[in-house]
């Protein structure tokens, strides 16, 4: 698995950065999620402006493209949902005859992060949705859980 993390070592696209440890976090969250769930071929973490925070895929450089479609994605889904005057998308679906693509923006206090998914055929939407759902949820509560520079510890 990779742990592909950009050009930095830490994720500042709002001007904070996550710790290492919980890049790890991240990291071990998405292999959970793809060796949770049937037909899943890979899970990458990336910032809302395209850059790879943590994937599964093993080719670093297969995770920055698809970290960047992911960010272009989300960034036009929301302009698509102001414009309809829907509030902000929870989740982009891309279905072939391939598999599905899901990809949800993930609102953590570092800046939006956006969780993609690739599967293969095999995979039943409604198990992956939920799935994706779930790892979600942990993915903000690992990225609450970390202290932002500055703060105080908490004893």
């Amino acid at each position: 698995m990779s742990n592909s993390i950009g050009s930095t070592l830490g994720f500042s696209s709002a001007g904070t950065a996550l710790r290492l440890v919980t890049i790890a976090q991240l990291a071990e969250l998405l292999g959970e999620l793809q060796r949770g769930t049937p037909g899943i071929l890979s899970a990458t973490l990336a910032s809302a402006d395209g850059f790879t925070v943590a994937s599964t895929l093993s080719d670093s450089q297969d995770a920055d493209r698809l970290s960047a479609m992911s960010g272009s994605l989300s960034a036009l889904a929301g302009a698509m949902t102001r414009e309809a005057g829907h509030s902000a998308p929870e989740r982009l679906i891309l279905e072939s005859g391939s598999g599905h693509i899901v990809s949800m923006n993930l609102p953590v206090p570092s800046g939006d992060l956006v969780l993609t998914v690739v599967t293969n055929e095999s995979s039943l939407l409604g198990k992956l949705l939920w799935s994706c759902r779930n790892t979600a949820d942990q993915v903000v509560a690992a990225c609450a859980a970390t202290p932002q520079p500055g703060s105080a510890p908490s004893l």
